[in-house]
């Protein structure tokens, strides 16, 4: 591979880290036998206790699977690097962790992990389990103050899960623990500063660099670059600046007692974390700030990144007892006040059916009346050539997701379409079998927000064209706005917000406005129309997603998700119009 990494096959990667982990704290934690992208810990569910699940994705550790254990995460679900839990894992984490009393999921602010628990959540009330939620939104710089609700979810989640997991541990009913949890985020500020970029092994080299010299303030936890780039300083200087954006931000008045987390990004030594320690608790009492607990290691990491984040969490009594109640994981230990038991553990989870999402009317295509005709019985070779050219732009994918994002896009799309291809190799099927196994494949394994996202699209393209012989050019039109219903409905990303909702919408425009000229006039103009949707995105400020932290530093780069879309578009118009003129 030329990466000095101990890596065997990077696709790999996270199973057997999953595999490794469960193996080396088996005292702690499970891995859960319906679904090896989940774990529970030892002394879950328990009757009558409310459940507490989280997940994310991997390279975090000991985030997230760390923080199972006792008297802190039931279930956690977890995704490819850097990319959220499929919907399914989610609610499989929900289940594992329910005794009954209902299930707090408290998850970080990611549009991927958004759209899979709200369909988790939806797909588990069907069998009886009340889910609440709480997101965390704590990265001060990913957001102004006046527009907290798009903050991030940083390492201030640790805090939420410990406040959330003590009130559940002392019997709390969901709405306490709910409360708990959230009035537990509310009272917590983050910011990382990055001095090292991170490189997903797929990938092969970092997502963006950081010059000998300078530093990133407000550095991502997917390695994202910061908010702005500054001259390194020497540790207290870097230590007054986190401290000073951390209480501009919080406002907190004189004698508020406080936690205090200073975690390392996963290549930073403790020795340094430690300084940088001596120097933010100095600034934090200078300000009439009161030091309860601090918390000084690597508790939440961004694989081999050099830096460290901050995070202050605001504590009131409440909250003060709360964390410092007993609590056991392989992440974090507390050793303070007992819990009495709520109830014994339970023997297992619940099972039921793979996640779905509400429903929405998917339109049929009418029965083809026009010629040309795209014959559907031996179409699923159509399924092949997306796959083809997903696959052969992995590494251009990744490479413009990291230059603003966190560089796993082309390395999740290339996963999942690459599987669906393997499924359907070998066998001349329908059109619509090979875009459900396609759907299938990306919202169950992949995860992310482009798992659903794609998912969705193809599945409901599925369902327009289901049971007809041929589409003609009025038909595809139909199939083509059904699969852009579905991305509409499953995302909120409108035309303008840097997202593949910028190619996707006037691509099918083009097609519908063409469609007199004729279907492969039609083709022609929805490939053309894609290619520049993907262009305009080049000059776009980011407004939704991870690389809306950027601002301004957004502009100048593609969306990956644009670019995949387009490639996407492109190749459905070539392979269609090659069984057109065969037909």
């Amino acid at each position: 591979m030329g990466l000095q990494r101990f890596v065997n096959d990077p696709d790999d990667l996270v199973d057997e880290t999953v595999a490794g982990f469960v193996k080396a704290h088996g005292d702690l934690l499970r891995k859960d036998p319906a679904n090896p992208r989940v774990v529970v810990s030892r002394f879950a569910p328990q009757d009558g206790k409310v459940g507490i699940v989280t997940g994310g994705g991997s390279g975090h550790e000991p985030a997230f699977i760390g923080y199972a254990g006792r008297h802190l995460l039931d279930a956690v679900a977890i995704g490819e690097l850097f990319s959220s839990p499929t919907a399914k894992s989610f609610a499989d984490a929900i289940r594992a962790a329910d005794g009954g009393a209902g299930v707090a999921v408290l998850y970080g602010n990611y549009a991927g992990d958004n759209m899979n628990v709200k369909m988790a959540a939806t797909d588990v009330a069907a069998e009886g389990i009340e889910v609440a939620t709480v997101v965390a939104n704590d990265d001060v710089c990913s957001a102004p103050l006046s527009e907290r609700a798009k903050r991030r979810g940083v390492a201030g989640e640790i805090f939420m899960w410990k406040i959330g997991g003590a009130k559940a541990a002392l019997g709390g009913t969901l709405a306490e623990v709910h409360a708990a949890a959230q009035a537990a985020i509310d009272a917590c500020r983050s910011v990382g500063v990055g001095l090292g970029p991170c490189t997903l092994p797929a990938v092969g080299h970092p997502n963006f660099q950081i010059a000998p010299g300078t530093m990133e303030v407000g550095i991502g936890h997917h390695g994202e670059p910061g908010a702005r780039i500054e001259l390194l300083k020497t540790a207290d200087h870097v230590a007054d600046d986190m401290v000073q954006i951390v209480m501009d931000d919080h406002a907190l008045p004189e004698g508020t007692e406080v936690a205090v987390m200073v975690s390392g990004l996963g290549a930073t030594p403790v020795n340094e974390l430690y300084v940088l320690y001596d120097r933010i608790e100095t600034g934090l009492e200078g300000a009439g700030l009161r030091v309860h607990r601090a918390f000084v290691g690597n508790y939440f990491t961004s694989l081999e990144m050099v830096g460290a984040t901050l995070t202050v969490m605001a504590l009131d009594e409440d909250r003060k007892a709360l964390l410092d109640l007993d609590c056991a994981s392989p992440g974090l230990t507390v050793v303070g006040a007992a819990v009495p038991p709520v109830g014994v553990v339970a023997p297992g989870p619940r099972r039921t059916a793979a996640v779905g999402r509400a429903d929405i009317q998917t339109p049929r295509a009418p029965e083809a009346v026009g010629s040309p005709r795209l014959v559907l019985g031996t179409a699923s070779g159509i399924v092949g050539d997306l796959a083809a050219v997903i696959v052969a732009n992995k590494s251009h994918l990744s490479e413009i997701d990291g230059l603003i994002g966190d560089g796993d896009h082309g390395i999740n799309m290339a996963k999942g379409f690459g599987r669906a291809a393997e499924r359907l190799a070998g066998q001349e099927g329908t059109l619509d079998a090979g875009l459900s196994v396609l759907s299938d494949v990306l919202m169950s394994e992949i995860g992310g927000s482009m798992g659903p996202l794609y998912g969705f699209m193809f599945r409901d393209m599925a369902r327009a064209v289901e049971g007809r012989d041929a589409l003609d050019a009025v038909g595809f039109a139909v199939m083509l706005r059904a699969g852009l219903e579905g991305v509409s409905t499953t995302g909120a990303a409108k035309v303008g917000d840097k997202t593949l909702m910028d190619c996707l919408v006037p691509a099918v425009a083009a097609f519908d406005a063409a469609i007199p000229h004729g279907f492969p006039a039609a083709l022609a103009a929805m490939a053309k129309a894609a290619r520049q949707g993907r262009d305009s995105t080049v000059d776009m400020v980011a407004r939704l997603g991870r690389a809306a932290r950027l601002g301004e530093r957004s502009r100048g780069v593609p969306d990956a998700g644009a670019t995949s879309c387009c490639l996407i578009l492109e190749t459905l118009g070539d392979s269609v119009a090659r069984r057109l003129s065969q037909a």
